[in-house]
């Protein structure tokens, strides 16, 4: 599981914080918005050099993307 908060469309780029599982630390990640690559990324204290969390977040952001709907604010991710 991940929370993203803080979700941001603006001009070229989506961003969000993020908070793996049940840590307290934060992540942040931007991504362009035409090509769906990521442009910068913090990740996590939690993670130790995974790149689990943020797969996830990327994917939920160009999932947003490609939704043509409105941006949230916050979103879970959640998978088994």
């Amino acid at each position: 599981m991940v929370k993203m908060f803080n979700i941001k469309k603006k001009n070229n780029t989506i961003s969000c914080n993020y908070t793996p599982e049940t840590s307290n630390e934060q992540g942040y990640i931007e991504v362009d918005v035409a090509t769906h690559e990521i442009k910068k990324i913090d990740y996590s204290a939690y993670e130790y050099g995974k790149k689990m969390y943020v797969a996830h977040v990327r994917s939920k952001l160009s999932e947003l993307l490609n939704s043509k709907g409105d941006i949230p604010k916050e979103a879970l991710v959640v998978w088994y």
